[in-house]
């Protein structure tokens, strides 16, 4: 099995490990120094994660993605890919529309500029200029990310839901052995590239050995802790933070049905699944659009986009993800007649019927010929029989005008007779 970390979907952590090559042009946009500009940035995540939470939870999936990540700022800032400074002076143009979006209220972004400024010794205008900055780069970043893993309105507000976990204080406060540890793990040069193993479960009682596997880098890059205030200034009211256990995935037998038990490791079988490993205080269900956004996810923040450097000739492509590491079995033994299901051939509608067309095409033809032969035929009929009417008129006109009646005069013409003589 192939493990991956719970906080590849965490959009704090997300964040945080994206945000990082940024830092200098923020720095040099609001005119700190790069200390405060990193910590005015990690306070800055924090406010927008939660006025983002706020938005979710009164308007949904839908609107979230309509009319947040798809805002023309978000749209004009994608067509970069990288960051330099035309992409941090677009970034400048559109800062406070976003803030805005985000955040509702004008009132909202000066509370939360004057509360970080306080923290970091600065004036609020240069954290109101980070602040605003950094909610254009976190749409933008966030759609990108929900439009590779193709992600649909309402796994958009199933991992909304998930987000309060990854803030709890509980969360931080039991990762900080586990930092511990792998800080340990990385002194040395050849442990960095193993893999640290997970403390065993109580209820799986399995060896250590047959645990997952986790990156000691993927432990090291821990946000700091949240600060709840953000919670009070944004009224986020977090529901059901504490994790819930999917009973389903604890089944053993389960487990080893779909192939995601160690104890299929030793057949030789589901090696390449992607699975989350165990993170204390956190609980993800193992569902195919979650693993695939943890995935992307990872690919993401390993191609370093928001570093500083030139804008390539070629964009980026998107990163593929195989169906089979997140989809199950991938042996390639051929199932079986009976395993296999009896696929029925899906009933062609009338109107992408190619014969039915061509029916209809001809008697369609066929009758538009018909027609016009009757109404030339109907035209040339009425136009012949006015012709006989005007010929049978003339005819009567020429007897009539051929026969003339005379009345001669007998004793005139006696008259005229004899005077020839």
């Amino acid at each position: 099995m192939t493990t991956i970390s719970p906080t590849r979907v965490s959009m704090y952590d997300f964040l945080y490990q994206d945000t990082k090559p940024m830092l200098s042009l923020l720095a040099d946009a609001a005119q700190l120094s790069l200390p405060q500009a990193r910590l005015a940035m990690d306070a800055s995540l924090q406010a927008i994660v939660s006025a983002l939470l706020v938005y979710q939870q009164h308007h949904k999936g839908q609107a979230v993605s309509k009319k947040l990540f798809g805002r023309a700022a978000v749209k004009e800032l994608r067509q970069y890919n990288s960051m330099n400074f035309v992409t941090i002076n677009a970034t400048l143009y559109h800062r406070q529309d976003a803030a805005d979006a985000i955040f509702h209220d004008n009132e909202c972004v000066i509370k939360a500029s004057e509360h970080i400024a306080s923290n970091i010794d600065a004036k609020i205008p240069q954290v109101q200029i980070l602040l605003t900055s950094l909610c254009v780069v976190v749409l933008r970043e966030l759609a990108i990310l929900t439009e590779y893993s193709q992600l649909d309105h309402d796994e958009i507000n199933k991992w909304f839901a998930l987000q309060p976990q990854f803030l709890s204080a509980k969360r931080f406060d039991v990762s900080q052995p586990d930092l511990a540890s792998a800080e340990s793990v990385a002194v040395s040069p050849d442990s960095i590239e193993q893999s640290t193993l997970l403390e065993s479960s109580s209820d799986t009682e399995q060896n250590a050995s047959d645990l997952p596997l986790l990156k000691a880098e993927q432990l090291l890059d821990t946000p700091p802790a949240f600060d709840t205030y953000w919670y009070e200034l944004t009224s986020f009211k977090p529901e059901n933070q504490e994790p819930v256990q999917d009973m389903q995935m604890a089944t053993g037998n389960y487990l080893k049905a779909i192939g995601r038990s160690p104890d299929n490791l030793q057949q030789g079988r589901h090696n390449d699944m992607l699975v989350f490993a165990d993170m204390p205080a956190i609980a993800l269900p193992h569902q195919r659009w979650l693993l695939q956004l943890a995935k992307i996810s990872d690919i993401y923040l390993s191609r370093n986009r928001l570093r500083v450097n030139s804008e390539p000739v070629n964009p980026p492509k998107p990163p593929l993800v195989s169906l089979g590491l997140i989809g199950g079995n991938n042996d390639n033994i051929p199932a079986t007649i009976s395993e296999k299901p009896i696929e029925y051939d899906a009933a062609t509608p009338l109107w992408k019927n190619p014969v039915i067309l061509i029916i209809i095409l001809v008697i369609s033809t066929l009758g538009a010929l018909a027609t016009l032969k009757y109404q030339t035929q109907k035209s040339n009929g009425h136009i012949l029989a006015t012709e006989e009417v005007l010929e049978q008129e003339v005819i009567k006109e020429r007897q009539q005008q051929d026969v003339a009646i005379v009345r001669v005069d007998d004793e005139s013409s006696t008259e005229e007779i004899a005077t020839d003589k």
